[in-house]
């Protein structure tokens, strides 16, 4: 019975040891086996400039010189700027009805109803006026001629006339030159050989600068 308990007490003992021995493993020389290495550092030294070790002081003048100039070349002059700002402004039109009416005289007469009055104070500059008109016979027999006539200074508009044959309405226009100031203007016609004849949506068109 007394060996037996030596026998345990030996196993025992052995069995701590065997334990002490582990955790001391454990502890003391696991974490020095999965230690990261130290990892050498090598400085890596800074670029240099070409233009400070294979440049020498009259390449790096010459470098400097062509940059200057290729600044200079973009930059447009004030010349050209002044060229790029000047945007031509589009012209504006104004149109004035004068109107519609027939004519059967072979001598001049006032095409009733169309008349307009017209001040060109009211305007910008004129560049140029234009008499716009439609005419036809439809008989196709003889001419209609038409002009504008100045009423407030009783006298034709200077080479306002124009004219047509056949009983296709055409239209005929011709530039004018308007009196300064408040005036009224009236379509006169005839038709030479008396046939009625037609004229249609007289007008003035008027472009400023």
């Amino acid at each position: 019975m007394s060996r037996s308990v030596n026998v345990m007490l030996v196993i025992s003992f052995l069995l701590l040891v065997a334990v002490n021995i582990a955790f001391l493993d454990f502890v003391i020389f696991l974490p020095k086996k999965f230690a990261p290495e130290n990892v050498s550092t090598v400085a890596t030294p800074a670029p240099q400039s070409i233009l400070d070790t294979d440049c020498p002081n009259s390449c790096r003048a010459l470098i400097a010189r062509e940059q200057a100039v290729r600044v200079l070349s973009s930059t447009p002059s004030n010349q050209e700027s002044d060229q790029i700002s000047s945007v031509p402004v589009a012209a504006k039109e104004y149109v004035i009805p004068i109107g519609s009416g027939v004519v059967k005289s072979d001598s001049w007469q006032d095409v009733a109803g169309a008349e307009a009055t017209v001040d060109t104070r009211n305007y910008p500059p004129i560049k140029s006026v234009t008499l716009e008109v439609y005419l036809k016979i439809p008989t196709a027999n003889g001419q209609i001629r038409a002009k504008l006539f100045n009423v407030t200074d009783k006298h034709d508009v200077w080479f306002s006339e124009v004219f047509s044959e056949g009983p296709v309405l055409t239209k005929k226009e011709v530039s004018v030159a308007l009196e300064q100031g408040l005036k009224t203007y009236r379509i006169m016609g005839l038709s030479t050989l008396r046939y009625e004849a037609n004229v249609e949506n007289a007008r003035l068109r008027i472009v400023t600068y």
